[in-house]
């Protein structure tokens, strides 16, 4: 492994071959764009360190030897590990590609492949990653404020959700207008909500999927 302006919290690009001038010239195009990365010369190299919380984009060949490349993207899915892939290789057999874009790499190139458009899609790879990383941060927060929440909050929020008048909400629960109000207020201070629009947009947003109240 060799290092170039890396860091755990910082975005690096992870590059991943076992040609050393392959290596050499890929670490050339990424500091071009002054861009920290991080070489390793195999997929099983790369494994060793410790994943959790890497941030960044990963390029990698696809014939290596031990571990190829795309035994290395279904090892990260396993792990967990999201960071997008971009797959290079001098054989760009159709099976490969179909395996590695279905996998969910984000692009495979053909070596020789132009540096222009490998650094663009690296750039894209970081972007990504980024916009994940922050969409992860923020589920997390909510997730936090979420956990704050008494039962009896959950079913006031649960009745805000189906967008019931308070009074409803309140008859609904055997509670008075004035704590039906009162909760609902306890329930956007504690949730960071400076409105009824941003509750319902906050929470939407960071649990799509979810019961929004789930006990």
């Amino acid at each position: 492994m060799t290092t170039k302006q890396s860091g755990r919290t910082v975005p690096t690009v992870y590059l991943i071959d076992d040609d050393p001038v392959v290596t050499f010239l890929l670490g050339d195009i990424v500091e071009s764009v002054s861009l920290p990365y991080v070489a390793f010369n195999s997929a099983l190299k790369f494994l060793e360190q410790d994943l959790d919380g890497l941030q960044g984009c990963i390029v990698s060949d696809v014939r290596m030897p031990e571990l190829s490349g795309l035994e290395l993207q279904d090892e990260l899915r396993r792990r967990g590990v999201n960071l997008p892939i971009i797959f290079i290789s001098a054989y760009a057999e159709v099976l490969s590609v179909v395996r590695a874009m279905r996998g969910g790499a984000l692009d495979f190139f053909q070596k020789p492949f132009s540096s222009q458009d490998l650094i663009e899609r690296i750039q894209d790879g970081l972007r990504i990653d980024r916009e994940r990383s922050e969409l992860l941060a923020r589920n997390r927060k909510i997730g936090e404020r979420m956990a704050l929440l008494t039962p009896r909050e959950k079913d006031v929020l649960q009745g805000i959700f189906e967008g019931k008048l308070t009074k409803v909400i309140a008859d609904e629960l055997g509670i008075g207008v004035r704590t039906a109000e009162t909760y609902r207020h306890l329930i956007m201070r504690k949730l960071e909500a400076g409105s009824i629009a941003e509750l319902v947009r906050i929470v939407v947003e960071a649990m799509p999927k979810r019961s929004v109240v789930a006990q």
